[in-house]
C-alpha cells in the first residue's frame, strides 16, 4: 500500500511542478514585458513549456518508491497524451513551427527529465 500511495504522490507532484514552472514563466515574460501573442511570446512559451516537462518528470522519477525509471516514462506518456491532443484540437491556431517544436520537444523533455531525477533518486 505504501508503495502505491507513493506512487500516486510521486505522479502528483509532477503535475503539481509542471503548473507551477509554466505559471512562473507567464510571470516571468510579464515581468519582461512580453506582449501577449506573436512569434516572440510563442518561442518564449514554447521553452517554458518543454521546461515544464523536463521538471515535471524529474520528481515523477525523484518521489518514486520503485521503478523510477518507469514513473518518469509514465509521466512523459502522459505529458505526450496532452501533447498530441493540444497540437490535434488547437494546433490551427498556432504557428506550424510552435507545433512542431511541441511534439520535437518531447524527447528532450523524457531524456532530460528522465536523467535528472533518476541520478538524483539513486544518489
Amino acid at each position: 500500500m505504501r508503495l502505491i500511495l507513493r506512487s500516486l504522490l510521486a505522479m502528483a507532484a509532477a503535475a503539481a511542478v509542471l503548473v507551477l514552472v509554466n505559471l512562473a514563466g507567464g510571470e516571468v515574460a510579464r515581468w519582461l514585458g512580453l506582449a501577449p501573442g506573436g512569434n516572440a511570446r510563442l518561442g518564449w512559451d514554447l521553452a517554458w513549456t518543454i521546461a515544464g516537462g523536463i521538471a515535471a518528470i524529474a520528481p515523477a522519477a525523484r518521489c518514486a518508491a520503485a521503478a523510477a525509471r518507469g514513473h518518469a516514462l509514465a509521466c512523459l506518456g502522459l505529458i505526450a497524451l496532452v501533447t498530441v491532443y493540444a497540437v490535434v484540437q488547437l494546433g490551427g491556431d498556432f504557428p506550424r513551427w510552435f507545433n512542431a517544436g511541441l511534439v520535437l520537444g518531447l524527447p528532450l523533455q523524457g531524456w532530460l527529465g528522465m536523467r535528472w531525477g533518476v541520478r538524483r533518486a539513486s544518489g
